[in-house]
């Protein structure tokens, strides 16, 4: 059995076809130009972001009324996958960019729909979430910009933080609270924000070396005016919609990083069969054996908890702790994985000859996207009674 057969086994043949077609893109030129990108302390170059609109994967979600492909969860991970073992970054960010098509197509309304989506899908309007401040990142409570309703629209006030493709975006998805609203998480809107540089709006670039490709930029807002109707979700529902896609989010983080390791692995496999030492290749030496045995026991463990947690997000199910796991665990084999990799290899493996540095630079980001660890955890430790503890009956008796 291959390594990703029990995603692609649920998907129909037109996916499995999308998937395939994700991978001719990725691989050759684009794969190579990400390597010298990285080595350069460059992000990719954009133009790489319309190839991969014209082969139709930022409407990849987008039902099929509207020109997408409507594909399913599964596949959705799975082509991000295909990008992720050539670089985490490009394939965290251009699924960033399909995630806000997906959005407008399914939850915006007609004249939303009019004004964007077309340019999303074509590439000419990039558009990204924006949720985390400098002050608070998961933690919505803390969020601190404003929306005031005024004649014809809203003012905007408020700086968001960490947004992916912030440096190049023309259009945000931002969540504000609105001033004069209700109590306390009833008072939290979302608005398409179309974005242009000046006297009310700027963003500030966030320098993360060896990271470059998230584009990460803070987005700063001063009484920035908006028409009516970039109001996306009202007071009320903003909120509960943002966090209703929190889950699927980690699962694709983690499913990602099970890509990337997979990626690190081969590649330290490879160059352990052809370098030779003292005699015989350094695979049978038993030292590195072993290092490299443990990343695959550690990856096939995280692969069969993000393939669990995919197919429940995939069946509408509860997977609130699931999801969790996947994305804490993943992450953690990740950042430990590829770093043995890198250390199996050597001196050559850091050098701009191999991609395990660009690997270790950039999925070191996935521990803070979509909830950090120390979160996680506590997420999961909430639910270890409703997942884990006994049923009623049975406490009765273990008590007894």
């Amino acid at each position: 059995m291959g390594f990703y057969d029990l995603y692609d086994a649920m998907l129909p043949g037109e996916e499995q076809d999308l998937v395939a077609a994700a991978g001719d893109f990725c691989q050759g030129e684009f794969s190579a130009h990400l390597l010298e990108s990285h080595n350069k302390g460059q992000p990719y170059d954009a133009v790489w972001i319309h190839k991969w609109a014209r082969a139709g994967f930022l409407g990849l979600q987008t039902p099929r009324e509207f020109g997408g492909h409507d594909a399913s969860f599964v596949c959705k991970i799975r082509v991000a996958q295909t990008m992720a073992e050539h670089s985490f970054a490009a394939a965290f960010a251009l699924n960033n960019l399909q995630g806000s098509a997906t959005r407008v197509a399914r939850s915006g309304s007609d004249k939303q729909r009019d004004a964007l989506l077309q340019g999303m899908l074509s590439g000419a309007i990039l558009c990204a979430p924006a949720m985390s401040e400098p002050g608070g990142g998961s933690d919505l409570g803390a969020l601190t910009t404003s929306a005031r309703r005024v004649d014809g629209g809203w003012l905007l006030t408020g700086t968001k933080s960490w947004i992916t493709n912030g440096q190049i975006i023309r259009c945000a998805n931002l969540l504000a609270r609105v001033i004069g609203g209700a109590q306390a998480g009833q008072d939290i809107a979302s608005f398409l924000v179309p974005l242009e540089d000046g006297a009310t709006f700027r963003r500030e670039e966030i320098h993360m070396p060896g990271a470059q490709s998230f584009r990460l930029s803070h987005l700063i807002f001063e009484g920035h005016f908006v028409p009516e109707w970039s109001l996306f979700n009202p007071p009320g529902e903003a909120l509960k919609a943002s966090m209703a896609s929190v889950n699927a989010a980690r699962v694709h983080v983690a499913a990602m990083c099970v890509a990337s390791t997979r990626a690190a692995l081969r590649e330290a496999v490879d160059h352990a069969q052809s370098r030779h030492a003292f005699g015989k290749p350094l695979i049978r030496h038993q030292g590195m054996a072993w290092e490299l045995a443990e990343v695959s026991l550690r990856l096939e463990a995280a692969n069969a908890l993000v393939w669990r947690a995919a197919a429940a997000i995939q069946a509408g199910a509860p997977a609130l702790a699931l999801a969790a796991q996947a994305k804490k665990f993943a992450v953690d084999v990740a950042l430990w994985g590829i770093d043995q990799c890198l250390r199996a290899m050597g001196a050559t493996g850091a050098s701009a000859a191999h991609r395990l540095a660009l690997q270790s630079a950039e999925t070191r980001l996935a521990a803070f996207g979509d909830g950090t660890s120390e979160m996680l955890l506590e997420r999961i430790g909430k639910e270890l009674a409703k997942e884990y503890g006994l049923p009623p009956i049975q406490q009765g008796k273990a008590s007894a």
